[in-house]
């Protein structure tokens, strides 16, 4: 007895302290909304710090191995992720061409900023022997004419690595290639003298940019940021605007970024507009008063701007999902407010006044609104585990939205409430035709309790069969508008040339001049020739770039132009020699390949551009198979963009069924606790599970993959429904406490919180709905399940929830007696 007395004094204590807490907020409005406004005005200050960032490199953590190999490599060689642009034209090697062709390459190197190399047909390497050894020049020399059409195709011939990389077989199309420098530099800077290479190749090796760009300052130099990168593509664009003569499309994984930030910025703008457009339409529908549009929307804007003021506290950045933070905070947590007023003018309405009518409110629904915070943000921070550091932020700062929003809703809603001029009390009419809704699935749902729990089930097992096909996805141009040029210019690439999209080999013998061994050299050319005449791992090896064409080149060219010499020679002094030959005029062409020392190289393996988690299998097969051959001189790995993201969306599936796992286990616990029975919460987490399933068979019905985006939804969505559980079976338990009758307490339940759920549902549904609107197809996706889920939610807690818990009533009556 002394046990259950305790049970039943704990609501009476916190409807006391609800009390003290209402009439203390409402007696001094002006000082909480005074305090409210200087802790956000001093968070907003750090907005203007707040920047876009969506280089995808950025994805993973600094402090990871892979990021700290990949940026190794790029310490080493320069960037990998160059601009190319794709030039058509009726021949591509008419004088005309050629000529706009120069031009266009001079004024880049030129007037673009932030360019550390431009390779064209124009410089493109060619290697012809001499009295005196070895010359290697431009392919074409300037002015355009010095050749004739013959001579520049014979050149072409006489060096292989172009036909297919740089120009096609029809002459019809070719690329220009652009590196932006690797470091972020001062260009008024003075430069410093030689590096490491001008040791090792001598002074010619400067010949080019004046900046050093082959490691990094002694001062804390960085790579160069994505914004001076975006204004070299600005530039460039500009400059091929004005090109006549000449058809171009650019691409590249640079553009991809720049155009994935122009599309976030328009996105984000376009959602919150909408967001808000069409929760005051559903506000005013419900409500019909302006209180209840302004009071909602004020907490969750000042919500949403705390939250992004958080992210900019921490160093962090909005990359590409974040854009959805604003328009779902605005839909999952407005319905905080939507239940604190829809008691509020229920007995306002009733002639009560407005403090006894906010008291009565806060002390019903804020307890079940802490929970349905605790369990959002716990369904929330689960993604927070991740490695990609986009998903992790998600999670962290939605969570953390979310406990703000709350926190906010009820500091807000009495204190707009005590000044508010409130009208006279409205009539009623369209709250009984909301009510005569909710009695209708009350009746149902105690009706034909047995076959809305059956076809329910029926759904899942269906649903489950098909949710364990889903696979998953990471396409970056996918996540673009199909209209974009980007992805028109990134096909027609692909389809003229080798591709757009590399990943780079690192041959490393650990030894000084280990490269220089014949033997190891020979392997190489073997087994990547093998793997370029295959399809390793289901893909096609579009082209080849490593020192093992200058060696070959350098071999045919000072046996006459031979091409039975286009090989790699198998005596060590003469190819040691030759190499010598080579870096007299053409050794800023080997410091892309090599280390200054040769005991490492880099091969370069261009494809078409695809899904990247469609590589992992080639990336595998390459690596194995490259290393079983070179085993007795070198060690292989992998590097680049392609490999550093495959790694990690590897782990992020795994990751993925981890966090819905997770966010299932943590949301039953907290039930279990806040409902304070282990099968009330067990069996108030049927009817959100349910849904989502249901939601995941679709998305493999539709083809729907689980990306970045949609791999969201589940763990999103169970954080969320779950609030109209926790609302409905917070007010079952207290009416049954009351009365055992079962079916009285669940009429009580849809009276007390049937119509704010209905609401919230509606509010929630739209405002997921809003990415409908979305030109980005993964962001459709996400929209459009989210949005359903919900639907199938609010359906659920309206039909399954009041079944299961009618069964589970005589359970829960004898732990109540207990």
């Amino acid at each position: 007895m002394p046990y259950r007395r305790d049970r039943t004094m704990k609501p009476d204590l916190v409807s006391s302290w609800l009390k003290r807490y209402t009439d203390w907020v409402m007696r001094h409005p002006l000082t909480v909304l005074g305090m409210i406004f200087l802790i956000m005005l001093s968070l907003g200050s750090q907005l203007r710090h707040l920047e876009i960032d969506t280089d995808l490199e950025h994805f993973i953590d600094e402090s990871k191995p892979a990021r700290q190999a990949y940026n190794a490599v790029k310490e080493t060689y320069g960037r990998n992720d160059v601009i190319v642009v794709g030039i058509s034209a009726d021949d591509v090697l008419s004088n005309a061409s050629l000529t706009e062709l120069a031009d266009l390459h001079r004024r880049i190197e030129q007037s673009v900023p932030w360019v550390r190399r431009v390779d064209s047909l124009i410089n493109a390497p060619y290697q012809e022997g001499t009295a005196d050894g070895l010359l290697v020049d431009d392919l074409i020399p300037t002015p355009i004419g010095t050749l004739d059409r013959n001579t520049i195709e014979r050149r072409i011939a006489a060096t292989p690595m172009l036909e297919g990389m740089v120009i096609n077989a029809a002459r019809n199309f070719t690329a220009l290639v652009i590196e932006p420098y690797t470091y972020d530099f001062d260009p008024d800077a003075v430069p410093d003298d030689a590096t490491a290479f001008d040791d090792a190749f001598g002074g010619d090796f400067t010949a080019g940019p004046s900046v050093s760009d082959a490691e990094p300052a002694d001062d804390g130099e960085r790579f160069l940021p994505i914004e001076k990168t975006n204004e070299l593509i600005l530039a460039l664009e500009s400059d091929l605007a004005i090109t006549e003569g000449l058809r171009t499309v650019i691409a590249g994984m640079p553009v991809v970024n720049e155009q994935l930030e122009t599309t976030m910025k328009s996105e984000m703008q376009t959602f919150i507009s909408l967001t808000v457009v069409l929760i005051i339409i559903v506000l005013v529908a419900f409500f019909r008063r302006v209180s209840a549009v302004v009071i909602p929307l004020s907490a969750v804007m000042l919500a949403i701007l705390a939250t992004f003021s958080a992210l900019s506290l921490a160093g962090q950045t909005v990359q590409m999902p974040l854009i959805l933070v604003p328009s779902f905070l605005l839909a999952i947590t407005v319905g905080y407010a939507v239940h604190i007023l829809t008691h509020f003018f229920n007995a306002y309405n009733n002639g009560i006044d407005r403090f006894q009518a906010m008291r009565q409110a806060i002390r019903i629904t804020a307890l079940p609104i802490f929970l349905t915070s605790l369990t959002t943000a716990a369904g929330l921070i689960t993604l927070a585990s991740g490695d990609l550091i986009p998903i992790a932020n998600l999670g962290a700062f939605s969570a953390l939205g979310v406990m703000l929003a709350f926190v906010l809703t009820v500091l807000m809603t009495p204190a707009l409430m005590a000044l508010w001029p409130l009208s006279a009390a409205r009539p009623t009419h369209h709250r009984d035709r909301a009510r005569g809704i909710l009695r209708y699935f009350a009746d149902l749902s105690w009706k034909r309790g047995a076959w809305l729990a059956s076809a329910w089930l029926l759904a899942v097992i269906i649903a489950l069969a098909f949710a364990v096909q889903l696979r998953f996805s990471f396409d970056p141009l996918d996540w673009m508008p199909e209209d974009l040029p980007i992805r028109t210019a990134t096909h027609t690439i692909d389809e003229q040339l080798s591709g757009t999209i590399n990943m780079e080999v690192i041959i490393d013998t650990g030894e000084e001049n280990g490269i220089k061994n014949p033997e190891l050299l020979q392997r190489l050319d073997e087994e990547l020739s093998a793997l370029q005449a295959g399809t390793p791992g289901g893909v096609r090896i579009g082209h080849v770039n490593s020192m093992l064409d200058i060696i070959k080149g350098t071999h045919q060219a000072l046996n006459d132009g031979d091409s039975t010499y286009y090989r790699i020679p198998s005596n060590a002094s003469l190819l040691a020699e030759e190499l010598v030959l080579f870096e007299n005029t053409g050794a800023d062409e080997l410091a892309r390949l090599v280390n200054s020392d040769y005991s490492q190289m880099k091969v370069t393996l261009i494809m078409p551009w695809a899904d990247i988690l469609q590589y992992q299998d080639f990336i595998e097969v390459t690596e194995t198979q490259l290393g079983g051959a070179l085993e007795d001189w070198a060690e292989v790995h992998v590097a680049g963009l392609l490999p550093l993201l495959s790694d990690t969306l590897d782990e992020v599936v795994t990751t993925t069924a981890w966090s819905y796992g997770l966010a299932a286990v943590a949301i039953t616990l907290m039930m279990i606790a806040l409902l304070r029975s282990v099968g009330l919460g067990v069996v108030a987490m049927l009817p959100n599970l349910a849904p989502i399933l249901v939601v995941m068979g679709l998305m493999h019905g539709l083809g729907i993959p689980l990306d970045l985006f949609t791999m969201l939804v589940a763990t999103i969505a169970i954080g969320i429904t779950v609030d109209n559980t926790v609302h409905f079976a917070h007010h079952f338990r207290s009416a049954l406490a009351k009365n055992p009758d079962a079916r009285a307490a669940s009429e009580t339940a849809f009276d007390n919180a049937g119509r704010a759920l209905m609401t919230t549902a509606i509010v929630l549904t739209v405002g997921f709905y809003v990415f409908l609107f979305s030109n980005v197809s993964s962001i459709f996706n996400f929209g459009f399940l989210s949005g359903t889920a919900f639907l199938l939610a609010v359906l659920s807690n309206f039909t399954l929830t009041p079944v299961l818990l009618r069964w589970y009533a005589p359970l829960l009556t004898r732990e109540t007696a207990q």
